[in-house]
């Protein structure tokens, strides 16, 4: 379970899913006003202005779900099924953002100004995942073809 590449993969994916959900993601300048954005909420001159919980709640659920998925490590369908839904929760993460951020600011008013750490880390966790989904397959691969020299 441990000494498999692959569950560094995904405790690295976890822990770039939970780093994003606790650490900003970016910030703009909105009228003059300095607007940062943290999975959290909106944070409008340092208060709070919007709550953006549903956020937090995906990114912790793709940190539990990665979590989860080393741990069924002797049923690797299921686990390259785990690691896909993941993918696309951690897709759905950027998707939820940009909504929430469409959906509170006018875009014309809106100034980018940095993105955070916690704003990289998703297609961080996203391209560890897949390569988790790829070693898990070879291993797939790997049991198949011994099954086949036993018949």
């Amino acid at each position: 379970m441990l000494q498999r590449i692959q569950t560094l993969f995904l405790l690295l994916a976890a822990a770039a899913m939970l780093t994003a959900s606790v650490t900003p993601l970016a910030s703009f300048s909105y009228n003059g006003d300095e607007v940062l954005f943290e999975a959290m909420g909106i944070y409008l001159n340092g208060t709070l202005s919007d709550s953006t919980w549903g956020l937090f709640v995906i990114g912790v659920v793709s940190t539990l779900l990665a979590l989860v998925t080393i741990f069924i490590y002797k049923k690797r369908m299921l686990q390259i099924r785990f690691s896909i839904f993941n993918t696309v929760v951690m897709v759905g993460f950027y998707l939820f953002f940009a909504f929430v951020l469409y959906q509170v600011y006018p875009v014309e008013n809106l100034q980018f100004q940095r993105v955070g750490l916690g704003g990289i880390m998703p297609v961080i966790a996203i391209i560890l995942n897949i390569l988790a989904i790829r070693k898990i397959g070879a291993d797939e691969a790997l049991v198949r073809s011994l099954n086949r020299l036993r018949r």
